[in-house]
């Protein structure tokens, strides 16, 4: 028996036990894992040992330590590894009980399954966990799960998401290999600042200057290459519901596409690329939800060499530059 008090070092002998599956050295585990009086290190190392080895009991150990900071991650891990769908319901409803950088990874765990998808996607609909708490990751990997009902209530909840094309998967790794961090290092981050101002800036936000039309990148995953290019080479593949295109057909012939920031039982305001304007509902015959995000296609194709680099280095840049 491992006496109270004991070391990390100490629980490392205990894991080999459990791996061999000695059944005393599970039971101390256990009971350490539980135990309000151990420090909490000490608790975190002999749950992740129990959880590396799946030892009998450590599912219902796991479920009762989602609620508990600092356990409940590890906790989570070892439940990623179980079925049922209970398991979803439960991560939903202790989601809040983990801390705001840890809550990505019960976001990751609900995506892996079907059933546990669809308790989370359940729980955004009702305003139990907040919509932009789906990475569009997270959401790709709810569409790979390949379940119509459960696509059908992503498009509903969270926005679009569909495959990209052939050739836009190309220029995603033909940028992939070229922008490399050497060339990156390379580059001229000043002069992406102004790319970024001529063709990005009156939709995006960025170091809090830019427009509203899309989505704020101050906060968003521009370290991430991948992120980056997905997003900018084809970025209707995955659309948040709240950027997507409304297609508005006037009943003097004009079509308008945009934004619906909002709308009453008179005025429907729709901002556009390039200005904001009010259309007075009764003159509107048709107003539809595109499935297309509000971000043009063919960006880059504006752009030189030079100045793709020069804006996907500003783009990664961590603050604000001068002109």
């Amino acid at each position: 028996m491992v006496n109270r008090g004991q070391t990390i070092p100490q629980l490392a002998l205990q894991k080999l036990n459990v791996l061999f599956g000695d059944g005393v050295a599970i039971s101390e585990l256990k009971r350490i894992a539980a135990d309000e009086t151990e420090p909490l290190d000490v608790r975190k190392s002999a749950l992740q040992s129990l959880v590396d080895a799946r030892a009998e009991g450590m599912r219902e150990l796991c479920l009762k330590l989602l609620r508990k900071r600092f356990l409940n991650t590890v906790a989570a891990a070892g439940l990623a590894q179980e079925t049922g769908p209970e398991i979803g319901q439960q991560l939903v409803k202790a989601y809040y009980s983990f801390g705001p950088l840890d809550r990505s990874q019960v976001i990751s765990i609900l995506s892996s399954r079907k059933a546990w998808a669809t308790a989370l996607l359940t729980a955004v609909s009702q305003g139990q966990i907040d919509r932009e708490a789906i990475s569009p990751f997270q959401a790709r990997q709810i569409a790979s799960l390949g379940d119509t009902a459960l696509d059908a209530l992503l498009a509903k909840t969270w926005g679009q998401v569909r495959e990209s094309p052939a050739e836009r998967r190309e220029q995603i790794a033909k940028l992939r290999a070229e922008l490399t961090p050497e060339v990156l290092a390379g580059a001229d981050k000043r002069a992406g600042r102004a790319v970024f101002e001529k063709s990005c800036s009156n939709c995006h936000k960025l170091y809090g200057q830019g427009g509203e039309l899309g989505p704020d990148l101050t906060g968003a995953q521009r370290s991430n290459l991948n992120y980056l290019l997905e997003n900018i080479v084809d970025p209707s593949a995955v659309v948040n519901k709240e950027f997507r295109a409304t297609v508005i057909l006037m009943e003097d012939g004009r079509v308008l596409t945009g934004l619906m920031t909002s709308r009453t039982d008179h005025v429907v305001t729709l901002a556009t690329q390039n200005e904001t304007v009010r259309l007075a509902v009764d003159e509107i015959q048709e107003a539809k939800l595109s499935t297309a995000s509000t971000m043009p296609d063919g960006l880059l194709s504006q752009l030189s060499g030079e100045q793709i680099r020069d804006l996907f280095a500003y783009l990664q840049s961590k603050q604000q530059l001068e002109r």
